[in-house]
C-alpha cells in the first residue's frame, strides 16, 4: 500500500469519525429567560416562537461546530426575582448562554446578577445576549463585558424619530402620552430634547402619563389631544393601552397621527383594527413589505416560512441576527465554551444580515443597524395579522445616523 494510500484512507475515517462525534456532539444550550405568562404573554409567546425559529434556521444548516442548538425556555412571569432565579438554574444546569429582553428592570437585575456571578465563578460564566430591552443604560452606565444588545435602544430610535420629523414640516404640534413607568418616561424627556433640537418650530402641545395597564377608556385622554389641536401623538405604549388609546381616537373622530414604538407587536394591530388604517406609524428594524432589493426572496422566505410555522409575521428580526452574531462568534473562536474568546469575537463584528448591516459597537456592545419609520396602510403585499392592511416604509435611517457617543466603561476580563 502506497504511503499516499494510506494517508488517504486514514484522512477519510479521520472525518468519519469526526462526522460521527459531531452527530453525537452534545447541543450548545441556550437558557431563553422571558415572559411567557401574566398580562404581557402574548409577546412572551411570539419572542419563543422567534428564539426557535431562529435556532431552526441555524440547525438546518448544520449547526454551529457541529453542535445543535438547543433553546430551554424559561418563564419569570414578569417578575425580577423570578428572573433572577431563572438565572440560578441557568448556571445550575451549565448553560453558557442566556438571552432576554421586554422588560428594562427584568433585564437589569439580570445583568447586576451575571456580573458578580462571573467576577466570583470564572469558571462557570454565563455570556448576556439581549434582543431589545429599550432602556440606553443597560449599554451605559451598566455597560457589561457580559451583556451584548442586538437592537437599538430608545434614544437611538428617538434620533430616528426626529430625523424623520425633520423632513417632514406637515408635523408642528405632537402631543405626548405615555405609560407612567421609567421607559414612558424616558420618551417623553428624550422627544421633548431630540426632536425640538431637530426642529425648534416643534410645539409640544401635552404632556400626559397613564397607570399602566390599567385605564379602559382614554376617551378623557383623547378629548386633552383634541383640545390640544396636535396633528401627531408620539407615544411609547404598548399592548392594550396603545390599541384602546387610538381606537378611543377613532370613536372621536379624531384624525391625529400616532408614531409608535410597539404598533407592530403581536395583536396590536388587530387589536387596534381599521382605527389604525393611515393613522398608525411604527419604529422597526424591519418589516414585511420593508424595500431591501437584493435581499428580497430571502427575506420574504423568512417571512413566509415563519407564517406558514407559527400563524404571525416575522417581527423581532434582532432575535435572528442575534442567533446568527453568535454563531459566527463561536465558528471564529472555535470553541462553544470559551466565553471571554466568543464576547471578544462578537465585539467590533460587522455583519450583512438579510435586514441590514449590523454593527456591534465594541466599547459598548450596542448594535446599529438600519431603523424604519412605516405606516399601516393598505395595499401592500404582506398584510399585518389579515387585516388587509399592512407596513409601508414612509422613511429609512441608515444605522450610522444613530448612533450616538457612548459613557460607558467597561472593565475587562484579564
Amino acid at each position: 500500500m502506497s504511503i499516499f494510500r494510506a494517508t488517504s484512507i486514514a484522512a477519510v475515517l479521520a472525518c468519519a469519525a469526526w462526522a460521527a462525534a459531531a452527530q453525537s456532539a452534545p447541543p450548545i444550550r441556550i437558557a431563553h429567560i422571558d415572559t411567557f405568562s401574566g398580562p404581557t404573554a402574548s409577546t412572551g409567546a411570539t419572542v419563543a416562537k422567534t428564539m426557535l425559529y431562529a435556532a431552526h434556521l441555524i440547525n438546518e444548516r448544520g449547526g454551529v461546530l457541529g453542535r445543535k442548538l438547543e433553546v430551554v425556555q424559561m418563564d419569570n412571569a414578569g417578575d425580577s426575582n423570578k428572573a433572577v432565579a431563572m438565572l440560578t438554574s441557568t448556571i445550575d444546569q451549565k448553560i453558557n448562554f442566556m438571552v432576554q429582553a421586554g422588560n428594562s428592570g427584568i433585564a437589569g437585575s439580570l445583568l447586576t446578577a451575571v456580573e458578580k456571578h462571573n467576577q466570583r465563578n470564572p469558571n462557570a460564566r454565563v455570556l448576556f445576549l439581549n434582543y431589545g430591552s429599550a432602556l440606553p443604560d443597560l449599554t451605559e452606565s451598566k455597560c457589561s463585558f457580559w451583556f451584548f444588545r442586538f437592537e437599538a435602544h430608545q434614544k437611538m430610535k428617538m434620533h430616528a424619530v426626529a430625523e424623520y420629523v425633520a423632513k417632514n414640516p406637515d408635523i408642528k404640534k405632537i402631543y405626548l402620552i405615555n405609560q407612567d413607568y421609567s421607559f414612558g418616561h424616558e420618551v417623553s424627556a428624550d422627544a421633548k430634547a431630540i426632536i425640538g433640537k431637530a426642529r425648534p418650530d416643534i410645539q409640544f402641545v401635552g404632556d400626559d402619563f397613564h397607570p399602566f395597564g390599567k385605564i379602559k377608556d382614554f376617551s378623557p385622554y383623547v378629548l386633552k389631544i383634541k383640545q390640544s389641536g396636535a396633528d401627531t401623538v408620539l407615544t411609547g405604549n404598548w399592548g392594550n393601552d396603545l390599541a384602546l388609546l387610538v381606537r378611543a381616537s377613532k370613536e372621536s373622530g379624531l384624525s391625529t397621527k400616532y408614531i409608535t414604538y410597539y404598533g407592530g407587536l403581536f395583536g396590536v394591530p388587530t387589536s387596534i383594527g381599521t382605527a389604525g388604517e393611515n393613522t398608525v406609524f411604527q419604529i422597526s428594524s424591519w418589516h414585511p413589505n420593508a424595500p431591501v432589493e437584493d435581499k428580497t426572496p430571502e427575506l420574504e422566505k423568512y417571512q413566509r416560512d415563519f407564517k406558514a410555522k407559527f400563524g404571525e409575521d416575522l417581527y423581532y428580526t434582532s432575535i435572528l441576527v442575534q442567533m446568527d452574531m453568535l454563531a459566527k462568534a463561536i465558528e471564529k473562536t472555535g470553541n462553544a465554551e470559551d466565553l471571554v474568546k466568543i464576547a471578544k469575537a462578537l465585539e467590533g463584528m460587522e455583519y450583512d444580515s438579510p435586514f441590514g448591516r449590523i454593527q456591534m459597537r465594541a466599547q459598548d456592545h450596542q448594535a446599529s443597524h438600519p431603523i424604519y419609520i412605516n405606516q399601516l396602510v393598505k395595499g401592500v403585499k404582506y398584510d399585518a395579522e389579515g387585516l388587509g392592511m399592512g407596513w409601508k416604509t414612509v422613511a429609512k435611517v441608515p444605522g450610522d445616523k444613530t448612533v450616538l457617543p457612548t459613557a460607558c466603561k467597561m472593565e475587562r476580563p484579564l
